[in-house]
């Protein structure tokens, strides 16, 4: 069985280093939730994996970072 493990952040503001710290932000936040599942893996294994974006119904716009794998233990 396989679960899937996520988290986002809104970018502040539309420049290429706002969206990267949003990236990075996020990118941590799923490896801390992983780690606390049990789950091992690193910052570069869960970057690799890239990130998605959207717009929310108030024009923020959000960036996604996933990571499906098996649940813990």
């Amino acid at each position: 069985m396989s679960k899937t493990y996520s988290a986002s952040r809104p970018v502040s503001a539309d420049t290429p280093e706002d969206v990267a710290a949003a990236v990075r932000a996020a990118t941590e936040e799923l490896r801390d939730t992983l780690r606390r599942q049990g789950i091992e893996s690193s910052f570069e294994d869960i970057a690799l994996l890239g990130h998605s974006e959207s717009f929310d119904n108030e024009g923020q716009r959000w960036v996604h970072v996933e990571w499906d794998g098996p649940e813990a233990g």
